[in-house]
């Protein structure tokens, strides 16, 4: 494979740490723990992303966007 693939495949949540627990650097416990931890981490980069993207967006009501959905 390219150096350019091994490098994109290493940006992939858990891809290191699998490899770091076939490498028998980490233990299986390890190994959920950081996978856990580092999806949890992109999921709060995602949300501040979104956050900072859409701060002028104006904010619905839930029970007046129900009503609409009924209407249509």
């Amino acid at each position: 494979a390219s150096d350019v693939y091994k490098r994109q495949i290493f940006k992939v949540i858990g891809i290191r740490e699998i490899k770091e627990f076939i490498d028998k650097k980490t233990s299986m416990h390890d190994l959920k723990l950081n996978i856990v931890i580092k999806t949890r981490q992109y999921a709060k980069r995602q949300r501040t992303w979104a956050r900072g993207q859409m701060s002028d967006w104006q904010k619905f009501d839930a029970e007046a966007l129900s009503k609409f959905i009924k209407k249509l």
